[in-house]
């Protein structure tokens, strides 16, 4: 019985995106905020219950990644698609088909997660931008755009933007895990990362979500080297 914990937690994972796509469809993105916020609470939890009760299985390994494809592929998604309609002028309708790039990020996601689950060399760290920090990305720019103005991010920036989200998922690029263990070399580099997410969060609220992967994905690329362990799992 203990064993279906952790796949109910991954349902409610799941669950929990379906009023975030409803919230996200009338642009309360603050809703989809909460919902989604829930649902990445669900994805680390069922991870976490299924290593503690000795219960991980391929079974809830491919639940957990059907889960992720909606909860951190579809509803960031469908808050880009409904941010870009809002650029698009009412004077030019042949711009209309440009909000639709935002659904190929499900497509990536889905692809990186599958790509996740066949690759042994993402035991330490990941390689390629975890699909739920994708999310979080896109779910700030809304916020972003409430907070500092539509002048910012340009229609031709945010049209782009899926493409290079799909790319940085689904690229060899090796960034750091928010695990801690003895003998930790680039503790100090997660705990800055934290420290600096942290005032960010303070200062801008919700407007800072984006900053804080863009944070995390710079300090990976600029510090980030993997060990020599991980280097091996690649090689083999």
């Amino acid at each position: 019985m203990k064993c279906y914990l952790p796949n109910f937690l991954t349902l409610l994972n799941l669950l929990c995106a379906l009023p975030a796509i409803e919230s996200a469809l009338v642009y309360n993105f603050y809703g989809t905020a909460f919902w989604m916020g829930l649902s990445l609470v669900f994805d680390f939890f069922d991870g976490l219950a299924a290593r503690a009760l000795g219960c991980t299985s391929p079974l809830g390994a491919q639940l957990d990644s059907l889960a992720d494809v909606v909860s951190f592929g579809v509803v960031p998604s469908l808050v880009l698609y409904k941010v870009l309609q809002t650029y698009i002028p009412p004077e030019v309708p042949e711009l209309g088909l440009l909000p639709y790039l935002a659904f190929g990020i499900a497509g990536g996601a889905a692809y990186r997660l599958g790509r996740f689950n066949v690759d042994a060399s993402q035991t330490l760290d990941f390689k390629g931008l975890p699909t739920p920090s994708m999310a979080i990305f896109v779910l700030g720019i809304p916020f972003f755009i409430e907070s500092k103005g539509r002048d910012i991010l340009s229609l031709p920036m945010l049209a782009l933007l899926p493409i290079f989200l799909i790319w940085i998922m689904n690229s060899n690029i090796r960034l750091f895990a928010l695990k801690f263990k003895r003998n930790d070399t680039y503790l100090w580099l997660k705990l800055l990362f934290l420290l600096l997410s942290s005032v960010g969060l303070l200062l801008w609220k919700l407007a800072a979500l984006s900053f804080v992967i863009l944070l995390y994905t710079l300090l990976s690329i600029v510090f980030y080297r993997p060990s020599k362990k991980i280097k091996n799992e690649i090689s083999s």
